[in-house]
């Protein structure tokens, strides 16, 4: 795909530009892409019309990305239904891998959250999620492949986020209620905390079974474990760990949804995270 930036032309001519470039591309077989300055796309939708484009429009930053694509032009799809984790991540990260930058891709699930966590392998590629919905059974995203940039050297990286690793469950009832105390403490402090389940840790978000924990200084741990939910904790259950365990996403106490592999791994390379293991 071809990137062409007009930020800064007005309308009517962007408009014209845009129509300029297409006389000139030959080859209208190809994507094009064109970085515009917001209120600068009157006449654009016209000239792709003109000529056999489909038009699709995202945002850019403080600018409009306007792709026209040929006409005729069908989105390549993945279909990981059925497929467990880290089967759908592996799938899509290898079909990435042989695409060129500025092309898309439309991945569907039966899961919601299997898609959730596809969407975070691609976020750590350095590609983006430019749509995601459901329609019908299914849920779906759009990925776009883009070269991962890096951060410029020496900037600094301010640590406003906690991750809290719970692997022990309640078979270490200490380490159980430190989780959510630690996580009580951070959202205190106006920390965003992201607790992910894995290993035995999975056993505390099965519907019920915290309710049996409890500690004598502390209310009952399912209760505390509502209580960081309702204040903005998001609890995330290792899908690997839970099906060892018999474990489905209706067995799921309250504010609990299964994650794959490649949000545990995001979740870890991301700076902004301090990082506790219960």
């Amino acid at each position: 795909m071809k990137t062409i930036s007009l930020s800064g032309i007005k309308a009517p001519n962007a408009a014209i530009t845009v129509e300029n470039v297409i006389r000139g591309a030959g080859d209208r077989s190809e994507t094009l892409a064109f970085v515009i300055s917001p209120g600068a796309e009157a006449g654009i939708d016209t000239v792709a019309k003109k000529y056999g484009y489909a038009v699709e429009k995202n945002a850019e930053g403080k600018n409009l990305q306007v792709r026209f694509v040929p006409g005729g032009k069908t989105l390549d799809e993945i279909d990981v239904t059925g497929d467990t984790c880290p089967g759908p991540a592996i799938t899509v990260g290898n079909y990435l891998a042989t695409m060129a930058v500025g092309d898309r891709v439309k991945v569907k699930s039966g899961c919601a959250d299997a898609i959730e966590d596809i969407g975070m392998m691609i976020k750590a590629t350095g590609s983006k999620v430019v749509e995601k919905g459901s329609a019908g059974n299914h849920h779906f995203l759009v990925a776009e492949k883009a070269v991962k940039v890096a951060p410029p050297a020496g900037a600094a990286v301010e640590k406003d986020k906690l991750l809290i690793v719970q692997s022990n469950g309640i078979g270490n009832a200490e380490r159980a209620y430190a989780t959510f105390i630690f996580s009580k403490v951070a959202l205190s402090m106006g920390k965003k905390v992201t607790i992910f389940m894995l290993m035995d840790g999975v056993s505390i978000a099965r519907r019920g079974t915290a309710a049996g924990v409890k500690h004598p200084a502390f209310d009952r741990l399912d209760r505390l474990m509502d209580e960081v939910v309702k204040a903005g904790a998001k609890i995330y259950v290792c899908e690997l760990s839970a099906q060892f365990r018999g474990i489905k996403a209706a067995d799921l106490a309250e504010g609990a949804r299964l994650a794959g592999a490649a949000t545990y791994l995001e979740l870890l390379s991301d700076p902004t995270y301090t990082i506790a293991n219960f």
